[in-house]
This record gives C-alpha cells, structure tokens and sequence, in this order.
C-alpha cells in the first residue's frame, strides 16, 4: 500500500544522484588538493593553480589546469584519485552499484594544441585576434570553461580515456612517461598497471597504443583478489623505472615528442625547449613583427589624413624660407 503522505519526486532517482555528483565532486578535488598541498610549505604557490572544471560531456566531468612542475602535477593526480575514492566510498554506502572512473592525460601549449575561444561564452573578454599570446593563454588558466583545447594530445587522451575502469585510472602515454619519472624520484606515489598495447582510432595512424593506468581500487577484499592472482599468474607489479624507459622509446620510435617539465623552483632549459615550440616561436615572431609594421603603417596613414603628423624638418625649413620671402616688401 502506498505511503499517501510522502510526496512524489517529480524526477527520477538516476537526475538527483547526478545532480549531486556535478554539484559536489568538484567540492572534493578542491578539498583533497589543499590536503596534497600541505605535504610541504614551499608548494603553496600552487594553491589559485589547482583542478578547474573545464566542461561537462554527459555524464562527465573533465577537469583542467596548466601544469607547473612535477610536484604540482603530482598534487593534482592525487588529489584526483583521492576525490574518486572518496565519493567511490558514498557510492558504495548508498548500494545502488554506481560508481566513478578516471582518466588522465597532458597536452602542450601553444603547441602542437591550441587554445580557442567559444564564441558567445564572455563577449566582453573575446579577442578579435586571431594572433594569441601569454595573456590569452592566462585568459584560459583562469576561466577554462570558456575556452576549448584542440590537438593531437586532446584526442589521444580521449580515446585513451576509453580505458578507465573503476578500479584503474587511465592515462595517456606522455602522462604516464611524466608520472613514471616522477614515481621514480619519488615525488609521486602510485602503482601502475599495463594492459597490453591495443589499437586506439586515430591515435599513431591506428597502431598498437600502450595501455597505462593507475591502480584505483578502493575494496581490500578485490586487492586481495589481485594480489594472489599475480602470484598465481607470476605477473609482477610495473616498475616505475621499467615503465618510464619503455614509454619514453615508444614514443621516440614513433616521433612523438616527449612532454617537458621541471622540478619544483627550477625553470626548464632554452635548449631543451620542444622542437614543435621553438617553431612556433619563430613563425610567432614573425608574424607579430608583421602585425606591428601593418599596424604602425595603418596609424601613420591615419594621422596623414587628419593631418595630425608632422612634416619632416627639411620641409618645414623650406617652408618657412618661402614665407619669410613673399613676405619681404617689394622694391
């Protein structure tokens, strides 16, 4: 017999949970970064720098920042996957059989990628330039939503995102090289997985990809499970050294440069820069120089017609020479 006196939501179950995990997960990446921040007092620089949401894609959200260092990384993975296992752990108290899944990956600005504004989002800060620069660059660190991100790196990641289970976070080879070494030296702490390599659409002309995660199962009982079926299979766990060594011939055998990133406090070398950034730089110079000269030139035709530009000395002198004569009295 139905309950009269409880009222009927008006919308089914599946929209409130989803309203609450658009409304709150957020909530716990800003509270488990500024948990990751605390492990030392010099990473407070990174605290305006942390996951931002750049926008919603059904039922996910993608996240956003511009890394600094590895340590920043390392903060913003684990907050990450601290933020996953947290409302994982809500999830399972509620028994609906809901859960979450990650995904991770890096990509380059302003190249090989490319920043672009979405048309209508803030007309006031739009640019009617087409010729970006550091400020338009910042413009999208500090309110991403308003800005898309289009490359090579973006799509791999998307399709490596295709991977993620609940108990692995998925990530693209140039992240997985970043957090290996990272690993490695013993800045981040994580247990990575390899799954093969398989083919992902569109990513290195449909070869054979290499399939990273991070372990992110939260349940003791199916670690346990794991742990005795890797003895039985005699599979070892990865290690970090293993890993960034492999990922990092991969991708030099398939062209793909390697990602750049310095510890905490020391700037990246000239030298070493990107080969994709170094051109990018150049032809940037470039045409900036240009847009300076046509822009000088245009101002320059502007003052000529509103006579607002001076005369060069040399006629002024010869003018003033002439006047000086018709004005001398006839003899």
């Amino acid at each position: 017999m139905a309950d009269a006196n409880k009222n009927p939501e008006p919308y089914q179950e599946w929209v409130t949970k989803f309203r609450h995990f658009y409304r709150e997960f957020p909530i716990f990446i800003d509270s488990r970064y500024a948990r990751a921040l605390r492990s030392s007092d010099d990473y407070e620089c990174y605290a305006t720098n942390g996951p931002q949401v750049w926008k919603t894609i059904g039922d996910e959200i993608l996240f956003c920042c511009r890394v600094q260092s590895y340590e920043h990384l390392s903060a913003c993975i684990v907050a990450f996957l601290g933020a996953l296992d947290d409302y994982g752990k809500i999830l399972d108290q509620d028994g609906k059989h809901m859960d979450v899944k990650g995904a991770g990956w890096i990509a380059a600005f302003p190249a090989p990628n490319v920043t672009v504004e979405i048309a209508g989002k803030d007309p006031e800060q739009t640019s009617s330039s087409d010729q970006i620069d550091e400020e338009f660059e910042l413009q999208a660190d500090s309110s991403p939503n308003n800005f898309d991100f289009l490359g090579q790196q973006i799509d791999s990641g998307f399709r490596a995102a295709k991977n993620a289970a609940p108990d692995r976070c998925s990530l693209s080879i140039e992240l997985a090289w970043l957090l290996a070494e990272a690993a490695h030296s013993e800045v981040f702490p994580a247990k990575f997985s390899y799954h093969g390599r398989h083919p992902l659409k569109g990513v290195i002309h449909d070869r054979p990809y290499p399939i990273i995660a991070i372990d992110a199962e939260r349940s003791l009982a199916r670690r346990e499970v794991r742990k005795h079926e890797r003895a039985v299979t005699r599979e070892g766990e990865v290690e970090c050294l293993h890993l960034r060594n492999f990922l990092e011939s991969f991708m030099k055998d398939e062209g793909i440069e390697l990602p750049l990133l310095s510890r905490h406090g020391i700037d990246p070398e000239e030298s070493i820069l990107p080969q994709t950034y170094r051109d990018f730089q150049a032809a940037w110079t470039s045409t900036n120089q240009e847009n300076q000269s046509r822009r000088s030139n245009e101002v320059a035709a502007v003052d000529a017609e509103d006579g607002t530009n001076e005369l060069p000395a040399s006629v002024n002198a010869n003018l003033d020479a002439a006047v000086a004569q018709a004005e001398r009295p006839s003899q």
